[in-house]
């Protein structure tokens, strides 16, 4: 008989939470030909388990003192396995046969012989391995025994799509101290044995019991049209509602042994644990005799199918008490490209079921989880694509019937025409081309990367990094940092069709700091200019830093090469100055100086204090020719375009207002008091004038700018302005446009822009992940109708016209 080592590891985590279905495969077999999940052969009685040896399953602080013994560890490994041969509807069954010792001669499994344990046929069966001191979790699995509870997963399987043998090992270390009887780390047993049955974890009440707070919330159901549920052991008042811990599905991935809900999770009464092994093990009866629910998730197109998102069916009467899920693809969990289909069985006949789409929150399991691309919703009778025919918190309820199979294929929400919100890649897109069709960005620090919107990704060469990421006009040059010679110090380079163009620095690699002795941040339209600063040995010491005017800003092009710009600061050299960015026509730089000064030059010559002309503190952005370089102006109390052309006298500067406090911003204070609780939007706009924002891109023309205002501490604003409508916010723009695929997104960190403003990307401050808004044309209001423009023209005519931006039936 032909035997297959299976290699996927689940580990139950103390910090990471996460799902698939109701409890569904972790592995599949093709040696019917068909995709299957691969299960135990129930047919000749119980599986035999074999319990592990030693001194004590986990010791007492002197070490010597057994805290919980081998015994009571194998009374609760017989426990859990009987809470999985109990299940009515399932033929599951397992029970204890022997010992490890008796089967292999090892009379207790630690790291050091843990080898010759994995990876061996040890025999028919689940082996259960007692890690007394978390040794094996982190000598033979290399995982800390502090995050990780156990791992378990089947190890051997036939070619019958049979398993064979399973292993797992429990973590002694991590029972808690007053944990005196094991009846919390019971629940990470049952969980654990869960998988070397083949259920893979599973996301119901999970997110509820263990993960909502009152400031960031989940509920059962739909975000918006149900009242939230909070963690089981919230303190009283503070206005939550705690969840019930006896609603918690056994198989979600996440445990707190220190609270009541990890012995809870130690039984298998959940619908959603129940219909997971009855779903591998069904008795014959088990169809016929609970009701079913069926369906395929859809893109918005309505053709495409979408694998990786949770679908939950809740009892209307006890929406956390009987509910169970599946996860669309999780029968073939990628292996065919992308699968929408989902079954939900176990449900009561005779009772209404409400079914609705979420996110997984976290956690490790064999189908892929994906990003919605879309708002949550339920699904009801008139299902679609259009948000407004479709509302999200509409459900029809199914009445799950005995031995039927009722449907529920469900459509993303979203529009086909008019600016559309496309997720890209979990990482940071820095830079995107005028043309709009080529974007830079970093996974992490160390690991550039390209986008293509018609070929896709490429990781730069190796040791090469993007740095800022700036991009000549067609995305054909990327100006990066290299180290081609491999002294350990990184200088700026332009990286092209013909490979690298070094920049060079200003002391011959011998000034660095952390391995860098310059540093780019931009280059022109053609990359026939780059600037950013430099390190200078300036007093000779031997040494350079950040004072002493030892950073210093550099331009360069091909001609002339890399050189310092002026530093004259008010008729000395300020301790370090960086210049940050150029005009797409190279005539233009701005930059900053010792943080708190903005500043420029104009075609290379004096630098120009902003600060003093107008109270801007920094720049990073200019349009194609310099004559509109937007900044926030502290005397003006407003974001004001500067037309550099004009020197820096008062009317070189036009005010364009900015982001108000409270209604685009938040205000806090240092306490974090909301005051905008206390003070009204008008008090303080007359007070304080709108809020500072740091500018990110613009547009050719000037005529569009992106920026965000606010902070990690008070929390982040996207802003956008546009020429003749003013500034919104960036989660206005896109829900005025009824891009409800954003709705729940917020887009707060809008980082470049195409030439002509039809292309933006950007993300969430903080996160790696990032964003392409199109939008070739945009809606307004006209006359009570959704109108289709062109934008930004289009849609600076009809508003001056007289026309709103936005849809009409969002703008409500």
């Amino acid at each position: 008989m032909r035997t297959t080592k299976l290699s996927l590891l689940l580990g139950l985590s103390l910090a990471a939470a996460g799902a698939a279905n109701a409890a569904g495969p972790l592995y599949l077999s093709t040696d019917s030909g068909q995709l299957r999940p691969l299960v135990w052969d129930t047919s000749h009685g119980p599986i035999p388990v074999y319990v592990d040896g030693g001194g004590a399953f986990t010791y007492d602080f002197d070490g010597v003192t057994p805290f919980l013994t081998i015994e009571r560890a194998n009374e609760i490994t017989a426990f859990a396995f009987d809470q999985w041969s109990s299940v009515p509807t399932s033929t599951f069954r397992a029970q204890i046969a022997g010992t490890i010792a008796s089967k292999t001669g090892i009379a207790d499994v630690t790291a050091a012989n843990a080898g010759e344990v994995y990876n061996v046929e040890n025999g028919y069966g689940f082996w259960v391995l007692y890690d007394t001191d978390g040794s094996i979790l982190e000598e033979y699995f290399g995982v800390p025994r502090d995050a990780v509870l156990g791992i378990a997963f089947p190890e051997w399987a036939d070619d019958k799509g049979h398993i064979i043998e399973a292993t797992a090992v429990m973590n002694g270390w991590a029972v808690q101290v007053d944990d005196t009887q094991g009846n919390r780390i019971a629940g990470v047993f049952t969980h654990e044995f869960g998988h070397a049955i083949n259920l893979s974890h599973s996301q119901v009440n999970g997110p509820m019991v263990y993960q909502s707070y009152t400031y960031a919330p989940y509920q059962p159901g739909v975000k918006g049209c149900v009242a939230p549920v909070h963690r089981y052991d919230y303190p009283d008042g503070l206005g939550a509602t705690p969840a019930d811990p006896a609603t918690l599905e056994t198989m979600f991935p996440f445990i707190d042994t220190w609270g009541n809900a990890a012995e809870e999770q130690s039984k298998v009464d959940n619908p959603d644990d129940i219909a997971g092994i009855s779903n591998l093990y069904p008795t014959a009866a088990y169809a016929s005799t609970r009701g079913s629910i069926s369906g395929v998730l859809h893109l918005k197109d309505g053709t495409t199918e979408y694998s990786g998102i949770n679908i939950v069916a809740r009892n209307v009467n006890n929406l956390m008490g009987d509910a169970v899920s599946a996860m669309t693809g999780d029968q073939t969990q990628g292996l065919v490209g992308p699968d929408g289909r989902f079954t939900i069985n176990n449900l009561t006949p005779g009772q209404q079921y409400v079914v609705h789409i979420e996110e997984i929150t976290s956690g490790g399991y064999p189908t892929t989880p994906q990003m919605m691309l879309s708002q949550g919703e339920y699904w009801n009778a008139a299902e679609g694509s259009d948000p407004v025919a479709d509302v999200a918190c509409d459900a029809t309820p199914i009445v799950a019937e005995a031995g039927v199979t009722k449907t529920a294929n469900i459509t993303f929400n979203g529009y086909p025409k008019g600016v559309q919100f496309t997720p890209i890649v979990a990482a940071n897109l820095l830079q995107l081309s005028k043309s709009g069709h080529k974007a830079s960005g970093m996974v992490g620090i160390d690991t550039g990367f390209f986008w293509d919107r018609k070929k896709g990704f490429e990781l730069l060469p190796e040791g090469i990094l993007a740095s800022h990421g700036a991009m000549d006009r067609n995305g054909q040059r990327t100006l990066v940092s290299a180290d081609p010679d491999g002294n350990g110090v990184g200088t700026p380079a332009i990286l092209g069709p013909g490979g690298l163009t070094m920049l060079g620095d200003m002391s011959g690699g011998k000034c660095n700091i952390d391995g860098i002795s310059a540093s780019g941040w931009d280059i022109d339209d053609s990359a026939s200019k780059a600037v950013g600063f430099a390190y200078i040995d300036r007093n000779g010491d031997g040494q350079c830093g950040f004072g002493d005017n030892e950073t210093v800003p550099f331009v360069w092009d091909a001609k002339r090469g890399l050189r310092e710009l002026n530093v004259d600061f008010a008729g000395e050299a300020p301790p370090w100055t960086r210049a940050a960015g150029i005009s797409g026509n190279g005539r233009v730089i701005v930059g900053t100086a010792n943080l708190q000064a903005a500043v420029a030059w104009v075609d290379e010559g004096k630098m120009i204090d902003l600060q003093q002309a107008i109270g801007a503190t920094d720049l990073y952005a200019s349009n194609y020719d310099g004559t509109r370089v937007p900044m926030y102006s502290s005397t003006r109390r407003q974001m004001v375009l500067w037309n550099a052309m004009r020197g820096a006298g008062q009317n070189a500067f036009t005010n364009i207002d900015g982001l108000r406090y409270c209604r685009d911003v938040p205000f806090t204070s240092f306490f974090g008091d909301d005051l905008c609780a206390q003070y009204t939007e008008e008090f303080l706009y007359q007070e304080l004038g709108t809020a500072p924002m740091t500018i990110s891109a613009v547009t050719d023309k000037g005529d569009i700018v992106l920026g965000r205002a606010g902070s990690f501490f008070t929390g982040f604003s996207g802003g956008i302005w546009i020429e003749g409508l003013g500034w919104m916010t960036m989660s206005e723009f896109l829900r005025k446009q009824g891009v409800v695929e954003a709705q729940d997104v917020p887009f707060d960190n809008p980082l470049a822009v195409s030439a002509s403003g039809s292309e933006i990307v950007g993300g969430i401050a903080g996160a790696q992940f990032s964003w392409l808004i199109e939008a070739d044309q945009v809606y307004v209001c006209e006359k009570g109708k959704s109108v289709l423009v062109g934008f930004p023209a289009g849609l600076q005519a009809k508003v001056a016209a007289g026309a709103k931006f936005g849809r009409c039936e969002f703008l409500q």
